[in-house]
Order: C-alpha cells, then sequence, then structure tokens
C-alpha cells in the first residue's frame, strides 16, 4: 500500500521528484518551501502548501514525504540530509523515487529514499546509498558503489567498479573511469574526466580531472 506524497522544497528538483512520483502512479498532495509567502502557489498543478510548520496538520503514519532539495556542493547536500534527518528524528519516513523510464538492475541495491530520474541506468551489482540522486539520463555501470548523499548529475556516467565517496557530486555530463576511488565530499565539475583516484574534499575540473586549487 502507498501513502500520499508531500514533497519537501518547491524548487527546481522538487518539480521533477514530483513529476517522477506521479508518471509512476503516487498521490502528491502538494510542496513545502522555507518562505511561508510561497504558500498557494502552484507547481506542476500541485500547491505549496506552506512552510514545514504545515506538517503538522498531517499524521506520519498515513502521509510519507519525498526529499525536494536539490544539492550541488558540499553546503547544499549537508542542508539536504541535515533537513531529510530531523524530519526523520520527528517520526516521518522520505519514500524512494524512481521514474519509470528508469532501467534498474535487479540485482543492483538501493538505499533508503534514494531518487532515480527519468532515463537513467544502473547496471548489475551497483550499491546506490541512501539519500542519493541519480539524476536525468545518467549511467551507474556495474558494481559501482555510489556512497551516502552523493549525486550523479544528468548525463553523468560513472563506470564499473567506481567507488563515489559520501556526499560527493558528480557534475554533469562528467565521467569517472572504471576503477577510479573518488573519496568523501568530491565535487566533479560539468563535463570532467576523471582518470585517476582522488582522495576527496576537494573539486576536480577539466579533461583529464586535476585538483582545483584552492
Amino acid at each position: 500500500m502507498s501513502f500520499p506524497i508531500i514533497v519537501i522544497g518547491a524548487g527546481g528538483h522538487a518539480a521533477v521528484v514530483a513529476d517522477a512520483l506521479l508518471a509512476s502512479g503516487q498521490v502528491v498532495l502538494g510542496f513545502t518551501d522555507a518562505s511561508s509567502s510561497r504558500r498557494g502557489q502552484q507547481l506542476c498543478g500541485l500547491p505549496v502548501l506552506g512552510d514545514d510548520a504545515v506538517l503538522a496538520e498531517y499524521d506520519p503514519g498515513t502521509v510519507v514525504l519525498a526529499n525536494g532539495l536539490g544539492s550541488v556542493g558540499n553546503e547544499a547536500t549537508q542542508v539536504r540530509q541535515r533537513v531529510q534527518q530531523s524530519l526523520e528524528g520527528q517520526g516521518w519516513h522520505f519514500c524512494p523515487v524512481v521514474h519509470p523510464s528508469a532501467v534498474i538492475s535487479r540485482f543492483a541495491c538501493l538505499g533508503e529514499s534514494v531518487q532515480v530520474m527519468a532515463g537513467c541506468v544502473i547496471q548489475a551489482g551497483a550499491a546506490v546509498g541512501a539519500g542519493c540522486i541519480i539524476n536525468t539520463a545518467s549511467v551507474v555501470e556495474h558494481n559501482a558503489v555510489i556512497d551516502a548523499w552523493s549525486h550523479v548529475a544528468p548525463r553523468a556516467v560513472v563506470c564499473g567498479d567506481v567507488r563515489v565517496g559520501a556526499g560527493s557530486h558528480v557534475g554533469a555530463g562528467a565521467t569517472v573511469r572504471h576503477g577510479v576511488s573518488l573519496g568523501a565530499r568530491t565535487l566533479v565539475g560539468a563535463g570532467a574526466v576523471v582518470v585517476k583516484d582522488f582522495s576527496g574534499s576537494g573539486v576536480l575540473v577539466g579533461i583529464p580531472a586535476r585538483q582545483l586549487e584552492r
């Protein structure tokens, strides 16, 4: 049995999340937004219900949440994670989001509240950690591991046997070569091609990717 869903956030990523949920036949009640002034506005034909305080009007036993907060870079990722974990601490459950056009191997493993958007491919033996976003038309190849709260952006390719550390971001159109390991909180710039291991907590750009000096 599926429960109706409220999407946390009312920006661009929230719209994509709601669209994927609707495409998969879920019931979406609307959105919350940090700004109470957006109450009553429409997004994807659904109402912005108010700020997160409006959740007090609903029962966590009969309504679930979806995380509509996007993440590009460490700060946004931390906000996304912190908001979800705070609401989970209040008894709320966050549902996974899988667009019906995504191709996911039955031999892949997806963690809790993972989001897999339209046109994605996740291959056999891949493991995607809790809270991750696998965004539009991206590819996670065989035996790759994407640790929790990471974001594989649109059309990025994570090749086989890659390890992407927790809280990382693989930018739009980027490629991580077979067998490469990226440490936690790595930010791979859009279009970069990563060909060697990186310890993490930095920014990689270019072809081949190099660390951006601080």
